[in-house]
This record gives structure tokens, C-alpha cells and sequence, in this order.
């Protein structure tokens, strides 16, 4: 009798999700919409009975029928791998059109299987890729799978891709599929890859290809508050104080340590990478029971509100066929969050929340301990059904782990506290469930401490480990000294740009404070700018910097806010056509820097700094860079004669100019880089300030002027600027 496993898994898919449809109402989630894309119709008896005997068939077929069994109670997860990417076919066949192509490190479920005429095993999966589903075929030795029952299936159905007759692995390497799976990753990965495969051969490395840039990675983790450390971290590794509650800012170093996957290929850090799948195989409740034996879940008395062990109740909730979730990091998470278990939120005795209990600390957030105890015991109260004991509260968290995290894309513990997954359901770097950048490595350490209880570390399991664009050669580590410079950020000031010697570096803002990584030791000076809302600096800010003892020592130089100011172009309507430069310098900080000094610094000479802008991008503007002309307003000159030149007094501010003169029509419309510089002196050492840096053109500066009818029509300096831009017009 024939089986049409496909239809049969189509309508069962249907009903699963009508199923978690309804859970997710209950939950307050949402499912991503998902669509059925075209399937393989035949069954695999009838495929089978073209080419084979019936008995082969009817083994087919069993097959099939025994796989559907196990597929219909719990979803068999896999993850694309030995491929940069991968075509999801719509047919068992290569040559068949692709219903998606996914990177390598992707997680499909495992519906059914097809042998083709070469013997080749093909997996009918279903996957999401952002929020649509999607159906098709992917090779079985295309796939990295640990569960138990599947992989039992297979050796029972003689389906092990490898066991098959003309097998050929698609690896390269050493030929086979393991040296291969390592040889996908890059070379600074694969030392501690193989030791590990030699360590434990049934392990296997899923290259999780994220296309994503190292330094852009790091950048956004920095942002928003999403990568904090506890206070007893080492001093390097702390950023600005988070809130009153012993948390900071990491600093990038900090974070670059934890967030380098390179850093996790150890026995005690690598489970973080590990499919956080239900396995009966591995998650022993004996287990479960050794791990929380020395925590607040020991086993020696029940979960509050229930007559079960905390050790139960995780075995129990972690095969729950809406969850399917591997009941150790459930336990692991729970003693993260709680550490102690000494927290109101899971007391049941928190006032006005009498007998709710909130384990994973979901919504549980504020600024004050009350506002996140109220926030978490709020979220738990309201849930249907209430969290009122430790079963419904770890259920409940446990489904919402799972329906929003592990089957959105988030499937590993890296991947829920750094969301790099560019193909998952939730935008990069965004719904990532802890701050904590050092969670991922404890929560591993826990877990690999189960798998140790429960004799398993030989299991099968699959590690799903990111790869980033542009890594550094060596995995991050300890810095020997820390480069982070932190500032409060003046009151009016917004931009995140600071200048370190008037080098442009980006900053991390956070709680009023800029935080950023100085390039080496000699940083002598920062300064930020304000504009208004038209893009004119109208401001800036000072601060001098000193490196001893290991770190940075950043003063805050109030007394030289707005030392330059930009004072706009003009443009020479006589003889050589010309731009001028204005910047202004204070008359009273001028007098005081010339003679009692400012804070000890006194003045040697300032002036402007002049280049071609389309360099800017390659050459810093500095004083003595390259590609840079330099005029002096006030100090000694090239031959040494002392210069004092005031262009204009406006406000009682000096105003000195520069001026770019003999410009050739050819070069009208090119736009030239100005900038004001002050170079100061203290105790010997000298430093120099930069002003904004202003980038026009000769041409466009006329085209304004003619706009804004600066002159009246038929007069010299009319003529003088229409001449102008009708000769760089006819130059181009």
C-alpha cells in the first residue's frame, strides 16, 4: 500500500503551525508569515518501484513511514554546511530550480527523505528564511544533525549518507567529511578545530558564513547599551557605569575578547556554539539533578508551587513537543539569571506579586530594582496561564525562549546574546536576550558540566560557530594595557565623531559619555564639535590626554572651548580669482595665552591648513601631513620673521584668513579642505588644536554668491563672478 509521505507531512506542517499559532496568541508572540513552496509529489515506494524490486520499495518506504513517526512528535533540526552557501531545490535533483539558497550555518527541519538513482539520500526540509518559510530538498551530506533519533533512524535504514553505495563525500580537505567540515572555516580557526575533532570525533563544526564586517560587528554591539560587564571585571574591560546595579559598559577591547569565536574552540567555552536542541540521548534527569545539587534547585525539596524537583521540571519542559529544547541550557539559563536564587523575582513574596515566580527574568528591566522586580512579576502575572509556581514560570519561559529565540534563528547561546545571523527572522543586532558579553562562555562552562554528569561529551553534537569578514589574524585577547578613552559629553553636543589629534575616530555614546579606543599611547589631544541645524560649527569642545599606569587620564579644558571657530569663505572679485578662508580666535583667550598662560599653556602660533578634499580620505589633515599646504597668522614663518595678521575684530573675536589664490579655470569646481589649527605649549610639551574642517569650491562659492544676488547685476564683481563660472564651465 502506498504512503504519500509528503502531502501527509504538508498537512501535518499545516496543523503544527495552526497548533503554535495558537500558542503564540496565548504567549503574546508572533509567528513569522510563512508560504509552501513547490513540492515533490511522488511517493517513495512508487519512486523506488520503477528502479528496484518491491521488497527494496516496501524498505523505502518503511523508512519513510518510520521517519514520519518521529518528524510528526518533534522537530529534527539540522544546519546547511561544507558549502559557502546552498541551493534549498525544489526537487530532489541538482539540476533542479532553487526555492531559496541559504549560507552556510542555516537551520532547516528535517521532513522526509528521497534516494535518487546514484543513491544519493536527499532531506526534505522546511525553513524560515527572515519571516518565510520555505520547502525543498538538501543533500544529507549537506546536513550536520545530532538528534538521537534521527541519526538512529538512519543506521536502522541503512541511510547514513556515508553507509550508501557510490558515496562520495563533497568535502575537500582530507577527503572526508570531517576534514572537510573544519577546512570550510579559516585558518585561524582550524588549530583548535582539530584538536577538538581528535579530542571527540563525533563532534561536528557547522560554518555559521554571516557575511558580516568584523569591525561593523563590533561597532553596533557597542551601541544602545547591548554589551555591558559586571563590576568585577578588570578596570580595562569597563566602559561607563549602566545603572546603580554593579554594571558597565564593556569597553570594544572587552567586548572583542568575548564576542571572537575563535576564543570559544576550547573544552570549556565551545557549547555556547552548540544546537540547543532536545536530545533523550544526553538530557538525563540524573544529570539535571547532579548539575543542581549545589544551586538553590537542589533536590531537596520541591519547586515552590509544585511537588516536583527543579530537576524534573527542566527534563520534563525541555521535550515539551511546542519547545523541544535541550533541558540543560534551560537549567544553565535559569542559574545565570538567578545565580544565588536570592532574587524577589522568583521568591514568590515580592509585595502586590504574592506566589509569581518569573526564572528567566523576562521584561524584567528598569533603571531601579523596583521598576525591574514590578516589570518582571507584572509580565508573569499576566501570563494565561499565570506564572504561579516554578513549573508554569519555566514553562512559560521556556516557550517563549524557544518560539522567540531558538526557532527564530537565535538556535545557539552566541547567537542569542550577538544576533549575527543575517537570514534570521529578527534584524541583526537587534532581540538579543542579555547584555552580559560573558554569558555566553559561563552559560557553556554550566553546560558542558551536565554533559559531563551525564557521560555524553562523546555525543554526536553539532556546533554552529560564526565566521566574520575582515577578522583580525590572531583571536582577540587580553589587551596588555587599555587604549579606552571615556569623556562626558559637553552639555549641547551631540555629534559622535571625536577628533584625537584632529584624527576623526567614531565614538560609542553611552549615558552621556563618549567611549572610544585611542589608536596607540601618544594621543595627546580630543575635541568634538557642535553644528547647527544647518551643518555650521558653531562650537567646540577641548580635552587634553595623558597615558601612564596602564590607561588613559582624560582633563576636560573648559577654559579653551571655542579656541577656533569657523567664520565662513569669501572669494576675491579682483584680480586673481581666489577663496578665502575665516577663522576667529577669542582677543581675550589670545591675550591671556600670549601672556599669563591658560591652565599652563601658552600660545606659539596658529594658522590654516589647506588640501585638496578629494585626499581627505586618505591622508589625515594634520599639521606636517601629507598633501597639506600650511599658512601662519600668528608665530614665525619659514624664515623665522614673526606674524601677527588680523583679517578683522568682529565680537571681540580676531579673525585671520587664508587664501588660495591663482587657482587655474581648469580647477574652479575642485573643492579645497580648510581648517583653522592653534598649536599650544605646556611644560615643554606642545600640542595643536584643530578647528572644523570646511570643504567649497571656487565655483560653487560663486554660484551662491550670484544666488543670493550678493552683487547687482551689470557691476564688476557681477561680471567678475559670471566670468568665472562661465570659464570653469568651458575648462570642463
Amino acid at each position: 500500500m502506498e504512503k504519500t509521505h509528503f502531502f501527509r507531512k504538508i498537512i501535518w506542517g499545516l496543523l503544527l503551525v495552526g497548533a503554535v499559532a495558537l500558542f503564540a496568541a496565548d504567549a503574546g508572540w508572533e509567528l513569522p508569515g510563512f508560504k509552501v513552496q513547490a513540492t515533490y509529489e511522488r511517493t517513495l515506494s512508487k519512486r523506488y518501484s520503477e528502479n528496484m524490486d518491491s521488497d527494496m520499495g516496501d524498505w523505502i518506504d518503511e523508512a519513510g513511514e518510520a521517519l514520519n513517526s518521529i518528524a510528526e512528535t518533534r522537530s529534527v533540526l539540522a544546519l546547511v554546511y561544507l558549502s559557502e552557501e546552498y541551493p534549498v531545490r525544489l526537487e530532489p535533483s541538482y539540476t533542479s530550480d532553487a526555492a531559496v539558497t541559504v549560507l552556510s550555518g542555516h537551520l532547516v527541519n528535517i521532513l522526509d527523505v528521497y534516494v535518487d538513482d546514484n543513491y544519493e539520500v536527499w532531506e526534505y526540509v522546511t525553513l524560515y528564511y527572515g519571516p518565510d518559510e520555505y520547502y525543498g530538498f538538501i543533500p544529507r551530506s549537506n546536513l550536520a544533525v545530532s538528534d538521537a533519533r534521527f541519526l538512529e533512524w538512519e543506521e536502522l535504514y541503512g541511510l547514513n549518507p556515508s553507509r550508501m553505495p557510490g558515496y562520495s563525500t563533497v568535502s575537500g580537505g582530507d577527503g572526508s567529511v570531517s576534514g572537510g567540515e573544519i577546512e570550510m572555516f579559516p585558518e585561524s580557526y582550524r588549530a583548535a578545530l582539530y584538536a577538538l575533532k581528535e579530542k571527540h570525533p563525533n563532534w561536528s563544526f557547522v560554518k555559521m558564513n554571516t557575511g558580516l564586517d568584523w569591525n561593523d560587528v563590533i561597532y553596533n554591539e557597542m551601541l544602545y547599551s547591548r554589551s555591558l560587564v559586571y563590576y568585577t571585571f578588570p578596570d580595562w574591560a569597563k566602559g561607563s557605569l549602566y545603572d546603580s546595579h554593579n554594571w558597565y559598559h564593556a569597553t570594544e577591547p572587552a567586548l572583542k575578547k568575548y564576542m571572537d569565536p575563535r576564543n570559544g574552540l576550547t573544552e570549556e567555552a565551545i557549547f555556547q556554539f552548540e544546537l540547543l536542541t532536545y536530545n533523550e540521548q544526553n538530557h538525563t534527569e540524573e544529570a539535571l539533578s547532579a548539575f543542581l545539587n549545589n544551586t538553590f534547585m537542589n533536590d531537596g525539596k520541591p519547586a515552590p508551587g509544585t511537588s516536583m524537583t527543579y530537576a524534573h521540571i527542566f527534563w520534563a519542559v525541555g521535550q515539551d513537543r511546542d519547545i523541544w529544547v535541550s533541558p540543560f541550557h534551560l537549567a544553565a539559563r535559569v542559574y545565570q539569571e538567578q545565580g544565588r536564587g536570592d532574587s524577589p523575582l522568583i521568591s514568590g513574596t515580592y509585595p502586590g506579586f504574592e506566589g509569581y515566580y518569573n526564572y528567566f527574568n523576562i521584561k524584567a528591566s528598569g533603571t531601579t530594582n523596583e521598576q525591574i522586580y514590578v516589570n518582571g512579576l507584572t509580565y508573569a502575572k499576566n501570563q494565561q496561564p499565570p506564572w504561579n509556581s516554578a513549573y508554569w514560570a519555566i514553562l512559560g519561559g521556556a516557550k517563549f525562549l524557544s518560539g522567540n529565540y531558538i526557532r527564530q534563528g537565535q538556535n545557539t547561546l552566541y547567537l542569542q546574546k550577538y544576533n549575527v545571523n543575517p537570514n534570521g527572522y529578527y534584524d541583526i543586532y537587534t532581540h538579543q536576550y542579555m547584555q552580559n558579553i560573558s554569558a555566553p562562555t559561563t552559560e557553556a562552562l554550566s553546560v558542558r558540566k551536565l554533559y559531563m554528569k551525564a557521560d555524553a561529551l562523546d555525543s554526536p553534537f553539532v556546533f554552529q560557530i560564526p565566521v566574520y569578514d575582515n577578522m583580525p589574524e590572531e583571536p582577540c585577547g587580553d589587551p596588555k594595557e587599555s587604549l579606552t578613552v571615556k569623556m562626558s559629553v559637553p552639555e549641547g553636543y551631540s555629534e559622535s565623531v571625536v577628533y584625537l589629534d584632529g584624527v576623526p575616530y567614531t565614538a560609542v555614546v553611552q549615558n552621556g559619555e563618549y567611549m572610544l579606543e585611542a589608536p596607540d599611547k601618544n594621543v595627546q589631544t580630543a575635541v568634538v564639535y557642535k553644528y547647527n541645524g544647518s551643518g555650521i560649527p558653531v562650537g567646540m569642545y577641548v580635552w587634553t590626554l595623558n597615558y601612564g599606569g596602564g590607561k588613559y587620564t582624560v582633563t576636560p579644558e573648559p577654559e579653551l572651548e571655542d579656541l577656533l571657530t569657523f567664520h565662513g569663505f569669501s572669494i576675491r572679485i579682483t584680480g586673481k580669482s581666489g577663496i578665502r578662508f575665516k577663522t576667529g580666535i577669542s582677543r581675550e583667550l589670545r591675550r591671556a595665552l600670549t601672556s599669563t598662560g591658560v591652565n599652563g599653556y601658552t600660545l606659539k602660533e596658529y594658522g590654516t591648513l589647506i588640501m585638496n578634499n578629494s585626499n581627505m580620505g586618505s591622508y589625515p589633515m594634520i599639521k606636517g601631513g601629507e598633501k597639506i599646504s600650511t599658512g601662519i597668522a600668528y608665530g614665525p614663518d619659514e624664515n623665522g620673521v614673526m606674524q601677527d595678521k588680523v583679517f578683522e575684530t568682529v565680537d571681540g573675536r580676531y579673525r585671520y584668513t587664508s587664501v588660495l589664490v591663482g587657482v587655474p579655470a581648469s580647477r574652479y569646481k575642485t573643492e579645497y579642505a580648510f581648517r583653522g589649527f592653534a598649536t599650544l605649549e605646556k611644560n615643554g610639551r606642545q600640542i595643536t588644536l584643530y578647528g572644523p574642517i570646511r570643504a567649497k569650491s571656487i565655483y560653487t562659492l560663486a554660484g551662491q554668491l550670484l544666488d543670493m544676488n550678493s552683487y547687482e547685476q551689470g557691476t564688476d564683481a557681477y561680471n567678475f563672478l559670471k566670468k568665472l563660472m562661465e570659464d570653469a564651465d568651458a575648462a570642463e
